[in-house]
């Protein structure tokens, strides 16, 4: 049975997090290809969103470890590279490349120094030496996440039937709606439970469905200090249902 794995690694302890550090850009990284033997990855840029292009790949180009970083597909907002090397390097790419390992995802965020991977190896012996492997080469990893012997029928957003049952029903019910259109206490009394009993089981199902679906990748805005307060008539007030039915948003006493 299969190991599910998530990671993250210091940019710092390897060569290609080295090489693409400091960027102004979210990396990720796509696939391998074996090329004469040795793993060539393949990297998502968003070239959109770097000052300019033509000098990221300069800056890149001419790192000496790089033999060549060509440009293979493009999109509206990013752009994908494949990556060689001009020798066998990068430890940690070895190490990913030649376990029995699948790089399901692994991605670097705008502006920090570390890269979340996730890894699903065979079992947990082949997990367990690609961490080996890695001391070898002087490269340490914090797991954030392990899960043994996943399911095959494993919902594939982390959802138990009750938090899939609560979840869709809040949806196909309108609570999502602007304005929204059924309270929570109302949603509780379709499934003949408490409110708060209801309430958690949403909270869950909407927790673990975000995690799966992609809610740490996304690129979180920067706040401008002393503002937090100014920023809240964005649209998504009043939503026309109170939890006690009422029409507009706001207790009645």
């Amino acid at each position: 049975m299969t190991v599910l794995a998530t990671i993250e690694v210091p940019s710092a302890a390897f060569d290609l997090g080295q090489i693409f550090a400091g960027t102004d850009a979210r990396i990720e990284l796509a696939e391998f290809v074996p090329v004469e033997g040795r793993p060539v990855p393949l990297c998502w840029v968003d070239t959109d969103a770097t000052d300019d292009r033509d000098r990221f790949e300069r800056g890149v180009e001419n790192d000496g470890r790089i033999a060549a970083f060509d440009r293979i597909d493009e999109a509206a907002d990013r752009t994908l590279y494949r990556l060689e090397w001009t020798e066998a390097i990068d430890g940690f790419l070895d190490a990913l490349a030649e376990g029995d390992l699948i790089v399901e995802h692994g991605f670097a965020r705008t502006g920090t120094d570390t890269w979340t991977i996730r890894l699903r190896a065979l079992d947990h012996e082949a997990l367990t030496r690609f961490q080996h492997r890695c001391n070898e080469h002087g490269v340490e990893f914090d797991v954030r996440r392990l899960t043994h012997d996943p399911a095959e029928n494993e919902d594939p957003y982390g959802l138990t039937d009750k938090q899939r049952e609560a979840l869709t029903l809040a949806f196909d019910a309108g609570y999502f709606a602007v304005p929204r259109e059924i309270s929570l206490s109302e949603l509780a009394d379709r499934l003949d439970i408490s409110r708060q009993a209801y309430t958690r089981r949403l909270n869950r199902a909407l927790g673990n469905y975000l995690s799966e679906t992609g809610i740490d990748d996304l690129e979180r805005p920067r706040r401008n200090e002393g503002n937090e307060g100014e920023e809240r008539n964005d649209g998504d007030e009043g939503s026309g249902r109170d939890e006690n039915g009422g029409g507009d948003g706001r207790s009645k006493r």
